[in-house]
């Protein structure tokens, strides 16, 4: 309870410093409008053969968005229904350690794979360089992407089934910790993939980052963004199968937290400053500046602050005190993410062309939002000890997951790609009722998911926790009581909303390829 408090001091202290800061400063105004072009300057730009080679990657990415919520609208269902789904008796052949399983890795495998495409993308983009052989080293790494993502998902069914032994499974089935689910053939497999997609970036970049010039820090920045992407994957090998869990637990939360929550946070903060540097709405200056400064307080309070995830692992006070402590602070820069937000959806309506990229800045912008909410607010709600002694393992932690996860990257995922597949036929105008459906539908979707659902059943779950233990919190004689299953039947009303929204999405990028989402005139 001591470090709990501590911890909320030390986070209104850090708000309190950083308001000042950005009232001083004022680095939400960065003077660019002025300075905006009058035409697109991408306009003009002719893909090369690697970057066209992408497109294969978002076709890819937006299936397998449509094929996550499916499998998330099943696992939601089996807690109403047991093992079948509106009385097909489904669990017999995806139970739902299969279906929760795939829904959670499919949307790590979907979000790595719009990241890696939209690496390839600007790399030659940026460079003006296209390095030989360049168009069949991304085509290779799809097809070893494809393997991956089929490959580990049959493993993973098979170890379920247990049609493995313990020794196979642990190697290509199904290793039972969430986010490194995968089997370690397929987890070495996917490190190895990470590292080629870095030599390919690198070797596109190469003559860009030798000369000096005024874009050479930021692009840097993102190379080191994607080296950390790549290199600190390598975490989740630091265990082997008969590891103990407290050690194992120990690298799992290395890939979970400073993996997926930190360096991801670097990599978006730097790929979107970078977009906007390219299309001349901010100076280079400025966007440096702001992507250094992100980094190191977003890191700052993610380095330390994964120790909130081992208090209760047998850990001294001293791990409890620096887990609370910075784990507050990975809260300060969220709350400027506001400015962020706003600038952003200021530059969407600086100049008439700048509007074609409306619906990738809009993601842009919820990520900003969802930032806020889902990482930030709903984050730090179960970070502080006391609350995780008492939340842990409850409906409030997929609150902060759902909202964080696809708030955040997912919706990042989601504009990097729609950025990517703008550029890709910049000559074309868009027909964006579809687009612009599915980004409200998306997001609305989400917010009812969680305050119509998930949020409540997590509180009403946390006052069991309190009063009678975790045990009575997470018993079926608590879960299954009448109000528990009502407020469990609530999440079809934001589930529904929000996967109208992702088949909205399929159905406009789909439409870029047959016409229906392109204007003809």
């Amino acid at each position: 309870m001591v470090w709990s408090v501590i911890s909320f001091v030390l986070l209104l202290a850090g708000v309190g410093a950083l308001a000042w800061y950005s009232a001083v400063e004022k680095h939400h105004d960065n003077g660019t409008e002025d300075a905006i072009p009058e035409q697109d300057p991408l306009r003009a730009f002719a893909p090369t053969p690697s970057m066209r080679a992408t497109l294969k990657y978002f076709w890819v990415v937006t299936a397998l968005i449509v094929v996550q919520v499916a499998l998330g609208a099943i696992t939601a269902h089996y807690g109403v229904e047991g093992g079948g789904f509106y009385g097909i008796p489904l669990a017999q052949w995806l139970p739902y350690a299969v279906t929760r399983t795939w829904h959670t890795q499919l949307g790590i495998f979907w979000i790595a794979t719009a990241w890696l495409a939209t690496g390839l993308f600007v790399a030659p983009a940026v460079s003006g360089h296209e390095p030989k052989f360049q168009r069949a080293g991304v085509n290779f790494l799809f097809v070893c992407l494809l393997i991956i993502v089929a490959g580990s998902m049959f493993g993973q069914w098979l170890g379920v089934q247990q049609k493995l032994g313990f020794e196979v499974n642990f190697w290509f089935g199904h290793q039972g910790y969430e986010y490194v689910d995968l089997g370690r053939f397929w987890q070495l497999f996917l490190f190895v993939g990470l590292f080629v997609w870095l030599w390919l970036m690198g070797r596109a970049l190469w003559p860009v980052l030798r000369k000096p010039s005024e874009s050479r820090h930021l692009l840097a920045l993102f190379f080191i963004a994607s080296l950390a992407i790549a290199g600190f994957y390598g975490a989740g090998l630091m265990w082997d199968r008969q590891t103990h869990l407290a050690i194992a637990e120990y690298w799992r939360w290395w890939v979970v937290h400073l993996w997926v929550e930190g360096f991801f946070e670097v990599f978006a903060t730097v790929v979107i400053a970078f977009l906007f540097v390219r299309m001349q709405l901010l100076r280079v200056r400025a966007a440096t500046t702001a992507v250094l400064f992100s980094t190191v307080i977003f890191l700052s309070g993610g380095i330390i602050g994964t120790f909130h995830h081992l208090y209760f692992s047998g850990t001294p006070t001293a791990i409890l005190a620096l887990g609370a402590s910075f784990s507050a602070l990975e809260v300060v820069p969220l709350v400027l993410i506001g400015f962020e937000a706003y600038g952003n959806l200021t530059l969407s309506r600086a100049r008439e062309w700048v509007r074609t990229y409306k619906w990738p800045i809009y993601f842009f912008v919820a990520v900003g939002f969802w930032n806020l909410v889902g990482a930030g607010l709903f984050g730090f709600f179960i970070n502080p000890p006391i609350a995780l002694y008492y939340m842990q393992g409850l409906n409030t932690t997929p609150v902060h997951g759902h909202t964080a996860l696809f708030g955040v990257y997912e919706m990042l995922g989601i504009g990097l790609m729609l950025f990517c597949l703008r550029g890709l036929a910049t000559q074309q105008a868009w027909r964006p009722g579809a687009l612009g459906f599915a980004f409200w539908a998306i997001n609305i979707g989400l917010a009812l998911m969680v305050l119509l659902s998930l949020l409540p059943i997590g509180l009403l779950q946390t006052m069991a926790s309190v009063e009678h233990g975790m045990w009575y919190a997470r018993s079926a004689e608590f879960l299954q009581r009448g109000l528990m299953d009502k407020l469990r039947w609530l999440r079809v009303v934001g589930d529904t909303i929000f996967a109208v929204g992702v088949v909205a999405l399929g159905w406009f990028v789909v439409g870029l390829k047959t016409g229906w989402s392109v204007k003809t005139d």
